[in-house]
């Protein structure tokens, strides 16, 4: 094996320390390698096929940036609690919504059975947020999930609020270039608001899993799915199983929305195997 094969293999593994942080690389940087990875591959197989398809001197360029760069994701992994990053916002020209409700369900269902939990997940709720500080709530927090709880509309855009609490709508090739950037630990984005599965479906260009609902869903039906969601998720549940229980739950309540929330996910990954990482 060249020499250089060798050098690169031994700064892949040194700079790149979580299976997380490989597939974020690989992602951003060369799609064609990435396209071919899927849920389950192993490590060694994932570095070989990145260093099959990638040109060496454009490898090398990427990892000595990323040497060079102070970004978290190049170094080892946390062992904190998974970060859900819960976004409310509900403009005052919209109809009003019990998202801080939403919000300690969640909360409520996080702390039962704690010691138990396989996944500890903390949220970390932010309220009537503004389009403008999207960008700074990302950098800050760098959540592993990106939960977003108010108002969508069909043209595939949220609806966030101005300084005045006038809506000021977020469109979806903007937030979908914002995740691309920034998504650093994001391995699942979920958007329970109107008729955003067509926003989920490009979001999944960037990140691994994403939630949307194909239709308008009623407050108490999107704090059930929420709150038996990452119930589940916190004990471990693969994120496809985590959304079947959700779903069974709204079926099994006179809600009968099961039908509304939609799962999306990058191509190859394995959703009944794939797992929250921290």
């Amino acid at each position: 094996m060249p020499l250089r094969r060798l050098d690169l293999r031994e700064r892949i593994a040194r700079l790149l320390r979580s299976d997380a942080d490989l597939d974020s690389f690989a992602g951003d940087r060369f799609p064609e390698a990435s396209g071919r990875f899927t849920d389950g591959m192993d490590r060694v197989r994932k570095t070989n096929i990145l260093l099959d398809y990638a040109a060496p001197g454009a490898l090398a360029k990427q990892l000595r940036l990323l040497e060079r760069s102070p970004k978290k994701a190049a170094q080892p992994a946390e062992d904190g609690p998974i970060k859900l990053l819960y976004l409310a916002s509900n403009p005052t020209s919209t109809d009003q919504l019990a998202l801080s409700r939403e919000a300690r369900r969640i909360e409520d269902r996080l702390r039962a059975g704690k010691p138990r939990r396989v996944n500890a997940i903390e949220i970390v709720p932010r309220w009537a947020v503004r389009r403008s500080e999207l960008q700074r709530l990302l950098l800050e927090e760098e959540p592993h999930v990106l939960h977003f709880s108010g108002h969508g509309s069909g043209r595939a855009r949220l609806l966030f609020e101005d300084d005045g609490g006038n809506i000021a709508p977020l469109e979806a090739r903007a937030l979908v270039s914002l995740i691309g950037r920034l998504k650093r630990r994001l391995q699942l984005v979920v958007l329970n608001a109107c008729d955003t599965e067509p926003l989920a479906g490009a979001l999944v260009k960037h990140v691994a899993c994403a939630v949307g609902m194909r239709q308008a869903i009623g407050d108490e039906a999107a704090a059930t799915f929420a709150e038996t969601f990452y119930e589940a998720l916190s004990f471990g549940e693969p994120i496809g199983a985590a959304f079947q229980l959700a779903r069974i739950a709204l079926g099994m309540s006179p809600l009968r929305e099961e039908r509304t929330p939609v799962l999306r996910f990058k191509r190859g990954v394995d959703v009944d195997r794939r797992k929250l990482e921290k």
